[in-house]
């Protein structure tokens, strides 16, 4: 898995290698706005994690996933998050339901 210095770095990276779309968490789904869907965490796979810690803030500390949709047809996409201990209770929720192939 590659190293990323920055999450601009590793966005970058990823939308070449066709993770177009972009997720957020609204009312307990992923949104997307480009396809339109919204997917509850059982139709998401992680397939890449990265971590990004803020330099002089904790509050910066930011978590970029790499999804892939399990539904038809399969669409790829990011979603950003925050990490750590001021983490809303349903983000963290979907967070801890997504699929992780490495579990």
């Amino acid at each position: 898995m590659p190293t990323y210095d920055t999450l601009t770095e590793a966005l970058a990276d990823l939308r070449q290698r066709d993770y177009i779309l972009d997720y957020n968490l609204v009312n307990g789904l992923a949104h997307c706005e480009q396809v339109p869907e919204d997917l509850r965490p059982e139709e998401l796979a992680i397939k890449e994690i990265y971590r990004f810690e803020g330099d002089s803030n904790p509050d910066d500390n930011m978590v970029l996933y790499a999804l892939q949709s399990r539904p038809n047809p399969v669409h790829k996409g990011v979603l950003v998050a925050a990490y750590g201990p001021d983490i809303e209770t349903a983000a963290a929720d979907f967070l801890q339901r997504l699929h992780n192939p490495q579990d």
